[in-house]
């Protein structure tokens, strides 16, 4: 196929958009994927912690009961904390994650949320994930921190695709986009970091959680106050229904894994490919508004039922998937403008010296409502 196509001819070249859905509850969990690391499937699965139905953690305080998910760099168990008699979610960090190189301020960046949150009279500190409990454990695949979470409900993205199409209706959406919005301005406020999770160094679809809670008591059933949550009570049974059911929804941004703080950034290629701000891909200095790119994004995302920008590599190889993720751009947005382009060091990997794209030529104006 030759350079030069429209946007719509580019389309032909392109798989339809998919998105891969945790199918359990990963309170604190990056996105899952189909395979279970345990089992060998990813080649870093030894560094995983070996948990097994009925260990028992942090000198035999927490059991656990069954795996609810994993990311790249964890496993979710659900728990039983003898201490309180309640359920939690303990998220065991890779063993790479703090004594490796994979960096990451996660425990830090959670410790500084909750001491700040207690503190700060912002409405948002309710929309961000508290730590509950943190320990180290030391098992057969090395040294593993552990997080201790209340347990929450589904993540938007499982949510989603109770949906037709995958699309979440619109006034659902203003409602979670009210609500995440909240809980990145504490965290940036209160905290000095950019809750790049959902915003997962991006806000990511299994980023954020419903805390909506329901119980077989008429008396327990959470109301969405703006108290922060308690541990689930073993006694209580809890359901997620449908969010466009429920009386009133609370959504929490529960994964800060590869955040970074305002002004020491642990790296500078950040967010999902699908969600990176234009800064970012171009390697130009980017502060807290990635966040709202990111936010931005995943509520297009959710409502129209697939990305805004994919991106797609061309087949013969004649175009890469940022290139056609930036061509994608230019025909919602306009060029990009001069200023950013000099300030982006990866800005000659794309476009020439008048601001064009070097190897896709044609380009045709299309908007937000319009599907790539």
């Amino acid at each position: 196929m030759p350079q030069g196509l429209s946007v719509a001819a580019r389309t032909l070249e392109k798989p339809s958009p998919s998105r891969a859905l945790a199918t359990d509850v990963l309170p604190g969990a990056p996105s899952a994927r189909i395979q279970v690391p345990e089992e060998g499937t990813n080649h870093d699965y030894e560094l995983f912690c070996r948990v097994s139905l009925g260990d028992q953690f942090n000198d035999e305080r927490y059991i656990a009961l069954r795996k609810l998910g994993y990311g790249q760099y964890s496993t979710v168990w659900l728990a039983r904390d003898l201490k309180t008699q309640t359920h939690v979610a303990v998220k065991f960090l890779r063993s790479d994650c703090y004594d490796g190189n994979h960096d990451t301020y996660e425990l830090e960046m959670l410790q500084h949320i909750r001491q700040k949150s207690h503190l700060s009279t912002n409405p948002g500190r309710n929309h961000a994930i508290q730590l509950l409990d943190h320990f180290h454990h030391e098992g057969a695949n090395g040294n593993h921190v552990c997080l201790v979470f209340p347990v929450l409900g589904h993540h938007l993205g499982l949510q989603a695709g109770k949906f037709e199409q995958q699309r979440i209706p619109v006034a659902v959406m203003k409602e979670v986009a009210r609500h995440c919005s909240k809980g990145s301005i504490s965290c940036t406020e209160n905290a000095a970091l950019y809750t790049q999770a959902i915003i997962s160094s991006y806000l990511e679809q299994t980023s954020a959680r419903i805390s909506q809670r329901q119980s077989t008591r008429l008396g327990d059933i959470d109301k969405g106050s703006e108290e922060a949550p308690m541990p689930m009570p073993l006694s209580e049974v809890i359901t997620t229904p449908l969010i466009s059911e429920m009386d009133e929804i609370r959504v929490r941004i529960i994964d800060f894994g590869v955040s970074s703080w305002v002004n020491q950034h642990l790296s500078d290629r950040i967010q999902s490919p699908h969600l990176r701000a234009p800064e970012v891909m171009l390697g130009a200095p980017w502060g807290t508004g990635v966040d709202i790119w990111s936010l931005g994004s995943l509520m297009i995302e959710f409502v129209k039922g697939h990305l805004p920008f994919p991106g797609t590599a061309s087949q013969n190889g004649t175009w890469t998937a940022e290139d056609d993720r930036l061509a994608q751009l230019i025909e919602v947005f306009g060029p990009f403008p001069e200023a950013l382009l000099k300030r982006g060091v990866r800005s000659r990997e794309f476009f020439d010296d008048e601001g064009n794209l070097l190897r896709i030529l044609k380009l045709s104006p299309a908007s937000l409502l319009s599907s790539h």
